[in-house]
């Protein structure tokens, strides 16, 4: 009876052993979570990382994803990132600046688990940081938006008159004022970055003050985009690429994040053991890439816009000085200029920019 009951035990044993092997071998090799203040349908902030991280599953074998959207910037955001850790996720994407504390305690607890913060800050052991650079990046932009518009008026709008956002508009100018000494750039404020019905009141405004060339920066572009578009207008879109579907014809251009490359080398080396936690900034041609042009732009201005990129890329500091701001007042002395990591202290508009920074 005992050897009858040995042989069943171990029968059953080798079937369960033989029903587990092909499960393990189907686990992933790397659970990645990512979570997201907005929506993924954006078509802006959210939408480009989340078309990165897609792709990254897409070209790595055994990469899992796990996403968790409209995530506020709260405990609630420490709890999500918390229930990513305990299905298994060895490396994590918090992509909202209001998302930094919350995942600094998460990563002090979970020391074998890897977060890259899209952001700004100083790096732990197991967290690292991130972001695109894009002041720069928007020379050209003026560039496009100078050479296309019939009023000399362009408009601008920002969520929160942060340095970025700020440095944002005065590249925009700065490129705009390069092939067209008379375009001025108007700015209206909407007090936050996701607010489709105060965007919408600004694209008006804008467009009632005769601007015929309207730019952003928020975290969504779609509500902007489509007002310029419905009243015959042209867009500068921003934060993700696909941005040029939501304006079939005033498209101009934009400016995307273009993550993917940078993502798939953190999750390559996070495969293997290695992970470099540092801060990391990048610009126009490596986290940032210019949008495809719409088919009302000529030839000689796509090459006009594209010949400014490459100087930018090639190191082209358009906040070289002198500089004066819209007051008069000189800001940057001649010979001098602001670098990449001064961009977040702007707090004045360029001599040009019809606004004042609150």
């Amino acid at each position: 009876m005992r050897k009858e009951l040995g042989f069943i035990a171990g029968f059953f044993a080798l079937v369960l052993c033989l029903a587990v092997k092909p499960a393990l071998a189907d686990e992933p090799r790397l659970i990645i979570g990512a979570i997201y203040v907005g929506s993924v349908n954006d078509y802006g902030y959210n939408r480009s990382f989340h078309d990165a991280l897609t792709q990254v599953a897409r070209d790595l074998p055994g990469v899992k994803l796990l996403e968790a959207e409209n995530v506020p910037e709260s405990a609630e955001a420490e709890r999500v990132m918390e229930g990513m850790v305990q299905q298994g996720a060895k490396l994590i994407f918090p992509t909202s600046f209001g998302h930094q504390d919350s995942a600094r305690n998460v990563a002090k607890r979970h020391r074998d688990v890897y977060f890259e913060y899209a952001g700004d800050g100083n790096p732990m052991t197991n967290f690292g940081i991130f972001f695109g650079s894009t002041q720069a990046a928007w020379y050209p932009m003026g560039v496009a938006a100078g050479k296309m518009t019939k009023s000399n008026k362009l408009g601008f709008v920002i969520g929160l008159p942060i340095g970025y956002a700020i440095g944002n508009v005065n590249a925009f100018e700065l490129g705009a004022k390069s092939v067209n000494p008379k375009a001025r750039t108007v700015v209206v404020v909407t007090g936050g970055w996701s607010d489709k019905a105060k965007e919408a009141g600004a694209a008006n405004a804008l467009l009632d003050q005769g601007c015929d060339v309207v730019a952003m920066h928020v975290d969504s572009p779609a509500t902007i985009i489509q007002t310029a578009e419905a009243r015959g207008a042209m867009s500068i879109g921003f934060q993700s690429l696909e941005a040029r579907a939501l304006a079939p014809k005033g498209w101009i251009t934009g400016l995307g994040f273009t993550w993917a490359p940078f993502f798939t080398e953190v999750a390559s080396g996070v495969m293997v053991g290695r992970f470099r936690a540092q801060a990391i900034y990048q610009g126009l041609g490596k986290m940032v890439a210019i949008a495809p042009f719409g088919p009302s732009v000529p030839a000689d201005v796509q090459s006009l816009v594209n010949e400014a990129a490459d100087r930018i890329v090639k190191g082209f500091n358009p906040f070289t000085g002198p500089m004066v701001d819209n007051q008069g007042i000189e800001r940057i002395r001649y010979g001098a200029s602001m670098g990449a990591d001064q961009m977040g202290t702007f707090h004045w508009y360029v001599d040009g920019v019809i606004g004042k920074v609150q």
